[in-house]
């Protein structure tokens, strides 16, 4: 045999594998999107050393690239890649502090990090059934319970929108790493799924890891009823939170949620929704020994109404709003009644842009209106009011940290302040978008002027200005 046969035969070889290596991906799809951040912020409400009436400011951006492919037989796969950093701040490790004229703080990051890596198996097993596998989204209800694997005033300490000095609220990090089953008998739609939301072991004998179960059920009731595009669902979640790592401890924290959703449209152009939860439980508290606990009692309750004017010029819409977790009595965290405050699981809503970084999902009555407005077909005009009050005061001299690290000093009265936010939304074409919002807090009584009550409340502002990009 020929030099030039065997030459020629070595290369339809390799020309045939890396067809057949190929010919599994029926299709590759690419997108990704870019968003670039201006924030003007001041988000201190009491006067403490160094940290009032003065204003952070930045320019930041997120970058996502996401791949999907089709495979044969109903196998498809996801991978998104993500970067969040603060421009001028180039440093691989956004959890390393860097020297600043403001002290010691988080750097930007250039790390690319996994946002999105799972399978999809279409079919598995079972006609109806699709099985994902990996780092995915969870979203269920109006995200009140599912969402955020560290809930919407939160970020992991990669990134480079992490506390203290970075926007946690701003990030686009909202995956798990999980196993979800979803059943399709549509009208009706099951989710179960398993997630491991933290690991800082994992040793056999370890029980120090955050473990998340859960089931969803979603039914489209559809226009029966005299009612239009009506949605119920009912979901049950379990967190079971292992805490070995101290000493002594043998229990574990588990947060059951039971609760569902409504969502219809009574009449033309109107829609309404409810949902409601309920927890229970045995938390932890260390105040009556290392395995002391205290049994989970706790509610939240979300409702809004809205209504779009569309045969009235710029097509406004209304909707008004309220909603309510509840809170613990003070005096009785350490005791053994039943812990009333709602915990936050992992939300990711906003009722204010700035009551969202500052304050966590609890113990609170938000009464809410919103009025948008489409002047022209690619602008869109929004303002929304939030009023707070907690559901169970503090007593006065009491301190509560804020999302952002601050201590507010309590003064034992329950009107926690109103925010005022407006939005304008511009689509310069199909794929780019801009947006403004203002927004201002306006701390209520519930909160003392300063600690030592020898000056004035103030008020939080900031003002923020987007693009995005979707290709």
């Amino acid at each position: 045999m020929s030099k030039r046969l065997i030459l020629v035969l070595a290369l339809a070889l390799v020309v045939g594998m890396t067809c057949s290596a190929y010919a599994e991906v029926q299709n590759v799809k690419v997108s990704g999107d870019l968003t670039a951040y201006g924030v003007a912020r001041n988000l201190h409400i009491q006067k403490e050393a160094g940290n009032y009436h003065r204003y952070n400011k930045s320019f930041s951006s997120i970058a996502r690239i996401r791949v999907d492919a089709d495979l044969t037989d109903n196998v498809g796969a996801t991978v998104r890649l993500l970067n969040e950093r603060y421009w001028g701040r180039e440093q691989d490790d956004a959890t390393v502090p860097v020297a600043s004229s403001r002290g010691s703080e988080n750097p930007g990051t250039t790390t690319v990090d996994i946002d999105l890596a799972y399978a999809t198996l279409k079919e598995f097993l079972y006609s109806p059934l699709t099985l994902t596998v990996g780092r995915q989204e969870l979203h269920f209800g109006n995200d009140m319970i599912m969402g955020d694997p560290d809930t919407n005033l939160a970020v992991t300490t990669k990134s480079a929108y992490a506390v203290p000095t970075g926007d946690p609220d701003l990030t686009a990090r909202k995956a798990f790493d999980a196993v979800r089953a979803t059943l399709n008998y549509d009208p009706l739609i099951i989710d179960a799924f398993y997630s491991r939301v933290t690991e800082t072991s994992t040793s056999m004998i370890s029980k120090d890891k955050t473990d998340l179960y859960g089931v969803n059920l979603n039914y489209k009731v559809g226009d029966k009823f005299g009612l239009k595009n009506t949605v119920v669902e009912g979901y049950y979640f379990l967190r079971n939170i292992g805490n070995e790592a101290t000493a002594g401890v043998k229990k574990r924290d588990t947060t059951n949620v039971v609760g569902g959703r409504v969502a219809t449209s009574p009449m033309t152009d109107m829609t309404f929704q409810l949902e409601s939860a309920y927890q229970f439980g045995n938390r932890l508290t260390g105040a009556l020994g290392e395995n002391a606990s205290q049994r989970r009692n706790a509610w939240a309750l979300e409702t809004a109404l809205s209504y779009m004017f569309s045969k009235v010029k710029y097509t406004p819409m209304a909707t008004a709003g309220y909603a309510f977790f509840s809170g613990q009595k003070n005096g009785n965290l350490g005791d053994n009644k039943a812990y009333r405050a709602w915990d936050a699981m992992f939300e990711n809503q906003k009722f204010g842009d700035i009551a969202n970084a500052l304050l966590a999902q609890t113990n609170a009555h938000i009464a809410m209106g919103q009025l948008s407005a489409k002047p022209m077909d690619d602008i869109t005009v929004k303002g929304e009011y939030y009023a707070y009050w907690f559901d169970k005061r503090y007593t006065d001299g009491d301190i509560i940290t804020t999302g952002r690290g601050d201590s507010l000093h309590m003064s034992g009265r329950k009107f926690a302040g109103q925010e005022v936010d407006l939005t304008l939304t511009y689509d310069y074409t199909e794929d780019v978008q801009f947006g403004l919002l203002g927004g201002f807090f306006f701390p209520g009584r519930a909160f003392k002027p300063n600690q030592d009550s020898h000056s004035t409340r103030y008020m939080a502002s900031e003002f923020i200005g987007s693009m995005k990009v979707t290709f």
